[in-house]
């Protein structure tokens, strides 16, 4: 029974490390006794094929010449978390709630910025 349980773990051992070579292939550690996160590496012709493929589209316009972020190669098996996002939308009534004179006056906080821009003799003391 107890060898029958080892055998097992064996072959699940196997599996995991068939698995995990695959990864091992594409990253390469500095050394034992360094960082212990590897670093990814890159082909340098697929950059240059990226750049110029990015500034010409298809129909001969011009691109973005800022990639996003998560175009580079290194980056590409990881998650990016700070890329450009096209999110901004702006609205006059939720700057008003945020920045507005009502909103100052709620809060100490406010009120001190409401004083500071009094004692500059501000025409505009808010949104």
């Amino acid at each position: 029974m107890i060898r029958a349980r080892c055998l097992r773990s064996l072959v699940a051992i196997k599996a995991s490390v068939a698995s995990n070579s695959v990864v091992s292939l594409r990253r390469n550690f500095v050394s034992v006794y360094g960082p212990t996160r590897p670093t990814l590496t890159f082909d340098k012709t697929t950059l240059s094929e990226q750049k110029s493929s990015d500034i010409l589209s298809d129909r001969g316009e011009l691109l973005d010449l800022h990639p996003k972020i998560s175009t580079h190669p290194a980056l590409g098996a990881t998650q990016v978390r700070s890329g450009p996002r096209n999110t901004f939308s702006p609205s006059h009534f939720v700057r008003k709630r945020r920045h507005g004179f009502l909103s100052r006056v709620k809060t100490q906080k406010g009120r001190k910025t409401l004083a500071r821009r009094r004692a500059k003799k501000r025409t505009t003391l808010s949104h």
